[in-house]
């Protein structure tokens, strides 16, 4: 998966198999249930990454993600689906015919993906020996998080954490709303 592939558009055999059409309602059996597959996560955002094959390799050797399944169509990444754990991925190539196209260029970003790893510091370290940009260093956050965010070299930002603190969501989410507050308070506020 380390070379870079021309484009090749799935073929219209292909794209006609993708329209048949299925039973409305999701099944449930040893390996389903309701619709969703055990193995899956009810969420699972798709990226459309430019040299998807590389992208799989950074998030398999950076973050530690297993590779459940790669569709490839000519050597093109079509359909990556990576396991995180408590999380799944998918990613593939920008595919226009599809309305799949990648995130804008330069420095701005338009999403965030957010990762519980156990090591910040370690993940951030080679994420960078990989490539990616360090958009913010890792430090302490009022959430109990160490937390990180980067760039890496697919345009894709991250948000890396890792929980310090044993918090309760409602703790964590208390510390972050009275630390928001204070960028709102006025000098007549502040105090009371």
């Amino acid at each position: 998966m380390s070379r870079i592939f021309k484009r090749r558009v799935p073929s219209p055999a292909y794209r006609g198999r993708m329209t048949d059409q299925t039973p409305p309602a999701g099944v449930t059996g040893a390996h389903t249930t309701d619709g969703r597959p055990h193995s899956a996560t009810s969420l699972t955002p798709f990226l459309a990454i430019p040299d998807a094959a590389r992208a799989v390799e950074f998030y398999r050797d950076v973050f530690g993600a297993r590779v459940v399944d790669v569709t490839e169509f000519g050597g093109v990444v079509a359909h990556a689906d990576l396991d995180f754990g408590l999380g799944r991925l998918q990613l593939g190539e920008p595919s226009p015919e599809y309305h799949l196209v990648p995130a804008p260029s330069g420095d701005d970003d338009c999403y965030s993906m957010g990762l519980y790893v156990p090591d910040v510091d370690a993940v951030v370290a080679r994420a960078v020996a990989a490539g990616a940009t360090v958009r913010e260093a890792p430090s302490l956050f009022v959430s109990g998080d160490r937390y990180a965010s980067i760039r890496d070299p697919f345009g894709v930002r991250w948000s890396i954490m890792t929980r310090v603190e044993d918090l309760s969501d409602e703790e964590s989410a208390r510390r972050v709303a009275e630390w928001a507050a204070s960028f709102s308070a006025t000098p007549e506020t502040a105090g009371s």
